[in-house]
């Protein structure tokens, strides 16, 4: 389609634009009025560009920027022209958070690294955002600054002032004048216009490397870097009460008070120390119904962990892998106490006694992160009802916690090395309770980015390795879980070894790709992940062995045409192998029984003339094979499928906006099948409300569920045992509710709410007949009978008693086989978060918070939504209250 040429690109491209800083000699009023004469006497940096909706073009509408510094703080005066000043967007929202308002935001970096920077946005309301930006493109939102703002409107437009502490970012103390990098931005709702002031193109990847330079920084000494930040908490629950059970009288008061404490050393280095710190969760974890084999990954977010966590990220491959996972600190006890108590008491979570970070950055360009943590020993407590006594055990041992990450940067930020260390270390007790756990536990890894062509290509990947070492039963326990079934009896490369006491192993990633171009890039990428790599003791991953390859390429657009403002599409292919394949590398049907994952797919995304945007995709996956389905037996076909997505979004600027969602599913050889409708609502009745709802409805049709596996009737060609499955249809509808209320900057009331209600109903049972294929042997339904005082059934090979006990009669003898509990399920959730947020001083919040929690289950599968429905409005509540207040001292 043809495009209209956008005027100024490559002059726009090339040129790389200076703004002046002066110092500040006469004082200056944070009042968003930029009169002083000490604004007027600075230097004004102006000439922005624009990136949307036409990059390249001068800006619509000029802004200018002035800034001056002093001993202390960094000032920044930004004058915003806009001949319809009626037009200025100024929807209230709560710090930190995104809206449609119009907005100024100013970026630095100061270490002049161009991969490193800080941001500090704020909108046309006064409402700030901050940000800590690293390598190059990335960005961490929970970084969090204490500085000052305000803004004015007049005739003209509107103008803000910024006073940032020198305190609040990392930099180089000189006697000599320094050059920084630095941009501004500016965004102007009613055109749709973003600016800046050094163009951040979109064919480019890179960010903090596309900035301009800020010249006349003069800072002879570093400022002090001390903040304290005390706090006191107070919770009360509310609950279902049992009366027999001694723990459990419906209601709880817990109150707590600690300190946390960052200094910094020097201009670049930041510690961070705790004295009982706070760990405690202001929003809940989302409901989620998981029937894998895996583990479910839930996002951090405790405070302590959060705030520069991103020195710490080693992601490895398959979506959010990663060397260290925050949340396995503090994480829940792993026992449950003794099989004979009527009653227990476990805690939550293992109270965490201590933690520290350091982080920083040298002037050589060396980032260094460093993170300690230990948890108590803790203790759960048994109630026996014959002997009315209560005892305690232990649940869960002392363990300590260390990370260490270091990043070093080459070729004038272009390229990097890095490496990460972790290590875990339990105290176990002699009793040998805690022996399916490893006694320690070490990760490690070399991570590298190298780009060259002006950044146009890129060369990055890791090296990672793991060790864990313990009893033999933890390792037995290891080898057996999800991420490894070495007792797989059809693999010829894998076995457990019951003696080991130690299992190491290893995982890599390399990609060669394209970044940079007009309309084309791409990459390839090929990994490997070694049957022993285990880090899910301090780290996170559900990635089993491996041998994977891939390549993408991709077309973008960004010249505005008749139709489309921009669209991107790309087409991609991957496939991944098990280790099995090295067996007969020559051999076609070793390929195919190697082949556990793959797939062939096409995505697409425009922005039409309006402002609403499409994207869509499909994907074809070939037939692979399933190491999981079994749950450690055999390996079972994954028939071949098609499935794909489309959906669009309507202009975010309007008052009312529509984003509905179509996916589906759909399997060969009677295997799954899946339909999906979501819509995303929004609805903004005032400048300080915004209301938001997501329905989601899908219904699927799993052609074999796992269900279990027996050696009572064995079946020689699945190696002596009988694996049970089942057709699974699943209904599930979800709405989740947000309200955000903002009654000035600091003010401001959120509301979730996330109503779930699922069904499974296990259809017809059957047997696996055949690896590595998708044959089964269906039982048909029959009716509970007890011939001979035995459990059994009549008419069929399977039936439930009046207990909902399945059992099912594989040689037809009329006798049960194999029983076990009725798999339907029906689940009915309730979780919700109501805040209220006072920033009643900068850097000092209060927290008014009540959760709420209410479930419902059962075993009937049906899906019935009023019944469903008034099943969870019914169901018992739990209500937990929390005031928390924060107090911040910079000293």
């Amino acid at each position: 389609m043809a495009q209209e040429k956008a005027a100024e690109t490559p002059a726009a491209a090339a040129r790389v634009p200076a703004a002046v800083a002066s110092l500040r000699t006469t004082s200056v009023a944070i009042d968003g009025r930029i009169t002083e004469s000490a604004w007027l006497a600075a230097p004004v940096a102006t000439g922005f560009i624009q990136r949307q909706p036409n990059e390249g073009r001068r800006a619509e509408h000029q802004t200018e920027v002035r800034i001056l510094f002093d001993a202390e703080a960094m000032y920044i005066g930004a004058r915003m022209h806009d001949p319809e000043p009626g037009r200025i967007a100024r929807q209230m929202t709560r710090r930190d958070e995104e809206g449609q308002f119009d907005y100024f935001a100013v970026e630095l970096d100061p270490d002049l690294d161009k991969r490193t920077g800080y941001r500090f946005r704020v909108s046309a309301s006064n409402v700030q955002r901050d940000e800590y930006l690293f390598d190059d493109n990335e960005r961490d939102a929970a970084w969090e600054a204490v500085w000052e703002s305000a803004v004015s409107i007049d005739s003209s437009g509107w103008s803000a002032e910024i006073r940032i502490p020198l305190s609040q970012i990392r930099y180089r103390a000189s006697e000599e004048p320094q050059r920084w990098g630095v941009n501004f931005f500016r965004r102007r709702l009613a055109s749709n216009e973003e600016s800046h002031f050094a163009l951040i193109s979109q064919l480019q990847r890179g960010h903090v490397s596309q900035y301009g330079q800020l010249d006349g920084v003069h800072i002879p000494s570093a400022s002090r870097r001390l903040e304290m930040r005390p706090y006191v908490l107070s919770s009360g629950y509310r609950g279902p009460a049992d009366p027999a059970n001694p723990f459990s009288d419906g209601s709880d008061l817990n109150a707590r008070a600690g300190i946390d404490v960052r200094y910094g050393l020097g201009g670049q280095f930041t510690l961070d120390a705790t004295i009982n710190p706070d760990f405690g969760q202001v929003e809940s974890d989302p409901a989620v119904i998981n029937l894998s084999a895996f583990e479910t990954f839930l996002d951090e977010r405790r405070p302590f962990f959060v705030e520069d966590a991103k020195i710490f990220d080693f992601t490895l491959s398959g979506g959010r892998n990663r060397i260290f996972y925050s949340r396995r600190i503090g994480r829940d006890p792993h026992g449950s106490g003794p099989s004979g108590a009527d009653f227990r008491d476990i805690p939550d979570a293992a109270a965490i006694l201590a933690a520290a970070k350091l982080t920083g950055r040298t002037n050589r360009g060396l980032s260094v992160g460093m993170l300690a943590s230990v948890t108590r020993a803790e203790e759960g407590r048994a109630w026996f009802e014959d002997s009315a006594t209560v005892s305690r055990f232990l649940v869960e041992p002392r363990t300590g916690f260390g990370v260490l990450r270091l990043r070093q940067d080459f070729n004038d930020g272009a390229s990097t090395v890095g490496v990460i260390g972790s290590v875990l270390q339990r105290d176990l007790p002699s009793s040998g309770q805690f022996d399916v756990l490893p006694r320690a536990a070490l990760a490690g890894g070399v991570d590298w980015e190298h780009q060259w062509g002006d950044r146009s290509w890129a060369f990055y990947g890791y090296v990672a390795g793991s060790h864990v070492r313990g009893d033999s039963t933890a390792m037995i326990r290891i080898q057996r879980s999800s991420v490894h079934y070495f007792q797989r009896p059809d693999s010829p490369r894998l076995t457990l070894d019951s003696s080991a006491t130690s299992m190491s192993g290893f995982d890599w990633r390399m990609t060669l790709e394209k970044r940079r171009g007009d309309h084309w890039t791409g990459s390839i990428w090929a990994a490997q992940v070694s049957p022993g790599f285990e880090i899910n003791d301090l780290g996170f991953s559900s990635r089993q062995e491996v041998l994977d390859g891939g390549v993408r390429v991709s077309y973008r657009e960004i010249t505005p045409g008749r139709i489309f403002r921009n669209y991107n599409i790309s087409a991609s292919t991957f496939h991944n192998y098990s280790h099995d394949l090295l067996e007969a590398p020559a051999s076609r049907r070793q390929w195919a029984l190697a082949h556990t994952s793959g797939a062939f797919s096409v995505n697409a995304n425009a922005q039409l003339r309006n402002y609403w945007r499409l994207d869509g995709n499909l994907t074809v996956d070939p037939d692979r094979m399933d190491r999981s389905a079994t749950r450690g037996g055999p390996l079972m076909l994954n028939p071949a499928a098609v499935n794909g997505r489309i959906g669009f979004d309507t202009d975010s600027r309007r008052t009312f906006t529509f984003g509905p969602n179509f996916s589906f599913e759909r399997g060969t050889l009677g295997s799954d099948r899946r339909t999906s409708v979501s819509a995303d609502i929004g609805f903004r009745p005032a400048s300080w409300l915004d209301l938001r709802v997501t329905p989601d409805w899908s219904r699927s049709r799993t052609g074999a569920q796992y269900v279990g596996s027996t050696g009572n009737a064995p079946l020689a060609a699945t190696y002596g045992r009988s694996y049970v499955f089942a057709e699974l249809s699943r209904r599930e509808f979800s709405f989740q509710t947000r309200a955000n209320a903002a009654f000035n900057p600091r003010l401001s009331f959120q509301l979730y709410v996330q109503p779930l209600l699922s069904s499974g109903d296990y259809l017809t049972y059957k047997r696996f007949l055949e690896p590595a294929t998708y044959r089964f042997e269906s039982f048909h339904e029959g009716t509970y009978a007890e011939p001979g005082g035995e459990a059994g059934c009549t008419g069929g090979q399977t039936c439930v008693d009046a207990d909902g006990t399945r059992h099912i009669d594989f040689d037809g003898d009329g006798a049960a086989d194999y029983s076990f509990g009725d798999r339907d399920f029906n689940v009915r959730s309730l979780r919700g978060n109501a805040v209220l947020r006072w920033e009643y001083r900068p850097g000092s919040t209060l927290f008014l918070v009540w959760q709420r929690r209410q479930a419902d289950e059962s075993a009937d599968g049906q899906f019935r939504f009023r019944r469903d429905l008034s099943a969870m409005m019914q169901a018992p509540a739990e209500n937990v209250f929390m005031v928390k207040l924060r107090y911040w001292v910079g000293l």
